[in-house]
C-alpha cells in the first residue's frame, strides 16, 4: 500500500512538474517560460503605459489580453524554424515572426535578448506615433504587441551556428 502511495506522488509531482505538456522535444518548459514572461513582462508595460519609446513613452494600450502559451503554435512556429531560412509563408489565420541570429549551441543565452531586440529595435528605429498607426518597421513590434493576441507558441533551431527563432500568434495582424 505505501508502496502505491509512493508511486502516484511521484507521478503527481511529474505531471506537476512539466508545466506546459508540450510535446514538441526540441524545446524545453525552461525555453517556453523564457518565452512567454518575457513577451508578457513587455506587452504589459504597454497595457501600463510604461513602455518606452525612444525618449518618451509609448501610447497606453487598451484591452490587451493576457498571453497563453499554445502547444499547437509552438509546433507551427517549430515547422517555420526546421526550413533553416527566413522567408517562410505564415501560416494562414496567424502572425508569425521569425529571425535569425548568430549564436552558440545554447538558445537559452540568447532568447531574451532576441525578443527585447524584436521590440525596441522596432520602436528605435521606426517609432510609434499616438495613437499607433501602421508603419513600415513596426510589423513585428506590432505582432508581438497586439492586444487582441491571446495565444503564443515559439520554437528554435540551430542550423549551421545559426539560431532560428521564430513566434506564432493566434491573432493576425
Amino acid at each position: 500500500m505505501k508502496l502505491y502511495i509512493v508511486v502516484l506522488l511521484a507521478i503527481l509531482g511529474i505531471a506537476h512538474a512539466t508545466e506546459f505538456q508540450c510535446w514538441n522535444f526540441k524545446s524545453t518548459d525552461t525555453l517556453r517560460e523564457q518565452y512567454l514572461s518575457s513577451i508578457t513582462k513587455l506587452r504589459k508595460q504597454i497595457s501600463e503605459g510604461n513602455a518606452q519609446c525612444n525618449q518618451t513613452k509609448c501610447p497606453q494600450g487598451q484591452n490587451i489580453y493576457k498571453l497563453n502559451w499554445d502547444c499547437e503554435l509552438e509546433l507551427k512556429a517549430q515547422e517555420a524554424v526546421d526550413q533553416c531560412k527566413l522567408n517562410v509563408k505564415e501560416p494562414a489565420g496567424y502572425s508569425q515572426i521569425i529571425k535569425k541570429v548568430k549564436a552558440t549551441c545554447n538558445p537559452t543565452k540568447v532568447l531574451k535578448k532576441q525578443i527585447e531586440e524584436w521590440w525596441t529595435t522596432a520602436v528605435t528605429n521606426a517609432g510609434v506615433a499616438n495613437p499607433p498607426v501602421n508603419k513600415a518597421g513596426l510589423e513585428d513590434f506590432a505582432k508581438l504587441a497586439n492586444g487582441r493576441a491571446t495565444k503564443i507558441g515559439c520554437a528554435q533551431k540551430n542550423c549551421n551556428e545559426q539560431l532560428f527563432v521564430a513566434c506564432v500568434v493566434n491573432e493576425p495582424i
